[in-house]
């Protein structure tokens, strides 16, 4: 090649190419040994028919994260181990194993919440969760029948003081009035010890519907969604009966077309006096 040629560049990026080369150094497009320049290739033609679709969906890698379902096996081998530990009497390291047990089926529960990338991880995590509310619900429940029932104990053993106390009233406001003494004062203390005891009996049901529903409310927490089909008006709104219009009464008949005035009634003619009709013969 004399120097007054140009030297063959690629006809994509415009790079010079060496002597020999089989690519050009730029874009990397082959090289045309008989001519010394790139190959233009040819772009495909676009599909025009039916062609196979293959669809991909893009998996989150968690790097330095041990997978959900190795935590679970290892979790579950740690607890067999501590099972056959404790039958052989080897208690220490049972319950060691136990708490590693613990340890790594509590990582497994964290990850698989994170990465549920199997059915057993998804389903596992959902029963874990299922069985954590539905523990925490019998608790909460437990606590407050417990709660109410302390309170309502209480109560019930200061109603049973008030009692007695009226009792013991009773018994003396008897004797007064059988002895004729002034009872004005034993019969107020009477009223008062009454209105004591109505309020704690009203406490006593105030407590005892306040833990129902705090009981109820637990409860329902774990309780399955239920569809409740909500009837109809019936007839409905846009169809129902429409008001019936006030009647109009009718106008009554002008002056000139009332009743007409009715004539004076002409007397019959009677027989004239002294005159009697001839007989028959």
């Amino acid at each position: 090649m004399s120097a007054s040629e140009p030297l063959p560049s690629c006809s994509g990026c415009g790079a010079p190419l060496p002597a020999a080369a089989r690519f050009c150094p730029g874009c990397g497009r082959p090289v045309d040994a008989d001519t010394g320049t790139t190959v233009r290739a040819e772009v495909p033609p676009s599909e025009t028919g039916p062609v196979p679709v293959a669809y991909e969906v893009t998996q989150p890698h968690w790097f330095g994260v041990t997978p959900p379902i190795a935590l679970l096996v290892l979790a579950l081998a740690a607890l067999a181990a501590a099972v056959v530990l404790f039958a052989a009497g080897d208690w220490p390291i049972g319950l060691i194993l136990v708490g590693v047990s613990i340890l790594v089926f509590t990582g497994f529960l964290e990850v698989a919440r994170r990465k549920p990338d199997t059915a057993v991880t998804r389903m596992s995590a959902d029963a874990f969760d299922g069985m954590r509310t539905r523990a925490g619900s019998a608790l909460e429940a437990l606590a407050a029948r417990n709660r109410a029932g302390r309170e309502i104990v209480r109560l019930r053993h200061e109603l049973a003081r008030v009692h007695a106390h009226r009792r013991d009233l009773l018994t003396v406001f008897g004797d007064a009035a059988y002895r004729g003494a002034p009872t004005d004062d034993l019969r107020a203390e009477l009223e008062r010890v009454d209105t004591r005891a109505a309020e704690l009996d009203a406490e006593v049901q105030r407590v005892a519907a306040e833990g129902r529903a705090r009981i109820e409310r637990a409860r329902l927490a774990v309780q399955e969604t239920q569809m409740v089909s909500v009837p109809e008006p019936y007839p409905p709104p846009d169809e129902g009966n429409p008001p019936t219009p006030s009647p109009i009464p009718e106008p009554l008949p002008p002056p000139d077309e009332g009743t007409p005035p009715q004539p004076d009634p002409v007397p019959t003619p009677g027989p004239e006096p002294g005159i009697e009709p001839p007989k028959p013969a």
